[in-house]
């Protein structure tokens, strides 16, 4: 059975900025971690204007490897969290913000059922485009950022997307060069930093749904996977280049 008091719990810490709670005892499997997170969004979307799609993570090799058979993961994106390039966020809009650059994929048509791969959705995928993953740690005890299924729970701590207006059809991945800068210095530049193909990524996603009964709907953003280790940033202007993706921006503070 569903605890809807420890549902109701997460969502008002999430929207008040509060640390996550050790919930690890309460979590058996993953399964029950899904359940946890999607009446959370049950309650958030109320507050953040509806799902506006989902995120992946632990999708590199190395992270699959590791955290099999909880990787790779998803989770919730809202509407209201969504940002155009070049937003500005006010000192506070965040208790820890944590960043990702990632590759963005914006759904064209519906994907519904199982057993997706990168060749059935490829089609369905209207573009993409670059991008940052914002997320929001709030001092979060490190017991509950150890514990997968925890941090399944807490929707993987996201906190909405940076999205470029830059839209391009599939491109080589590989190809891409990526290049991080903050406040002037850059953090990082190399090629070929995506995890895994960004169409592997939404069909993964969209199976992941599919066993939980929900599909990818068109106009969905897909966050793919982060291109370097997340990092904290407590104020200052970053950008992220992506080759022909072109370029996104957002500051802080």
């Amino acid at each position: 059975m569903l605890n809807k008091v420890l549902a109701t719990s997460i969502a008002q810490n999430t929207i008040a900025k509060l640390p996550g709670e050790n919930i690890a005892d309460q979590l058996p499997d993953l399964a029950t971690a899904y359940a946890m997170q999607d009446e959370v969004a049950s309650l958030l979307q109320k507050n953040y204007g509806g799902v506006a799609g989902y995120k992946i993570a632990w999708n590199s090799e190395a992270q699959i490897v590791k955290l099999s058979p909880n990787a790779p993961a998803v989770g919730h994106i809202y509407c209201d969290q969504v940002h155009a390039s070049d937003a500005q966020f006010p000192a506070g809009s965040f208790e820890q913000l944590v960043v990702e650059p990632e590759i963005i994929a914006v759904i064209g048509q519906d994907i519904t059922g199982p057993d997706q791969t990168p060749e059935t959705v490829s089609p369905l995928i209207a573009g993409f485009h670059a991008g940052f993953e914002l997320m929001d740690r709030r001092r979060a005890e490190p017991v509950l950022q150890g514990h997968p299924a925890s941090i399944v729970a807490y929707n993987i701590f996201n906190n909405g997307l940076v999205i470029g207006d830059h839209r391009e059809a599939l491109v080589d991945f590989r190809a891409i060069e990526t290049v991080v800068v903050w406040d002037g210095k850059e953090t990082l530049r190399k090629t070929n930093a995506a995890p895994q193909h960004p169409a592997l990524a939404v069909a993964t996603v969209a199976n992941i749904l599919a066993k939980r009964g929900k599909n990818l709907r068109a106009g969905d953003k897909v966050l793919c996977g982060t291109h370097m280790p997340p990092f904290q940033v407590e104020k200052g202007t970053l950008s992220v280049t992506m080759g022909v993706l072109g370029v996104v921006t957002f500051s802080y503070g």
